[in-house]
């Protein structure tokens, strides 16, 4: 994994209620084996603002593959993404798990080719429990003051460099949705 994570560290976080583990059959079924598989099942996912997952922890929850069939002849899809499963939507756009390898991609209609967005599970993670702690931290009238901006731009430029230095994905591309989201964010646009 690109970032470390240990068990419990994210129900500090988010709280205990606002993760989910991935049940290990429900990955397993999808494909997904390896450090991916013992991520999703130990570490979890984070109930957030900015991404949505499919809620495992109802009974008989499961990934669901990635319309291949629907998608593929309007898309340019690489060959790896008959190993795709949907991991969860931003607002406009789906994300998808690589059941294999592990990478996180974003499908977004605007673009109609696959955005590269995290080289594995943790990185996705990461970004979205450091971006929760940052907006988290924003005062009420922080759009209204430019000294909280300013102070909001530096963080984001930090954090953006954090996470950059281990995985360059996540902001890499202008249309992925991190980078909308840091951009509004850094508006004081968000909250």
């Amino acid at each position: 994994m690109i970032f470390g994570f240990t068990p419990g560290e994210l129900d500090l976080l988010f709280g205990t209620d606002h993760v989910q583990r991935v049940p290990p059959e429900a990955a397993i079924a999808a494909g997904i084996t390896g450090d991916t598989l013992s991520f999703l099942s130990e570490i979890g996912l984070p109930d957030n603002e900015f991404l949505t997952f499919p809620d495992f922890r109802k009974p008989g929850a499961a990934f669901k593959a990635f319309p291949l069939e629907e998608r593929g002849a309007a898309w340019n899809l690489p060959a790896s993404s008959a190993h795709w499963v949907l991991l969860g939507n931003f607002e406009i756009s789906m994300v998808v798990l690589d059941a294999r390898t592990g990478e996180v991609h974003q499908l977004a209609e605007d673009v109609m080719h696959p955005i590269r967005l995290h080289g594995d599970i943790s990185s996705l993670v990461k970004t979205i429990a450091e971006l929760t702690e940052l907006a988290g931290a924003l005062p009420e009238d922080h759009a209204d003051d430019e000294k909280p901006l300013e102070k909001l731009q530096e963080d984001l430029d930090g954090l953006k460099s954090r996470i950059s230095s281990q995985d360059p994905r996540p902001f890499a591309d202008e249309r992925s949705e991190w980078a909308e989201i840091v951009t509004s964010l850094g508006a004081g646009m968000w909250g």
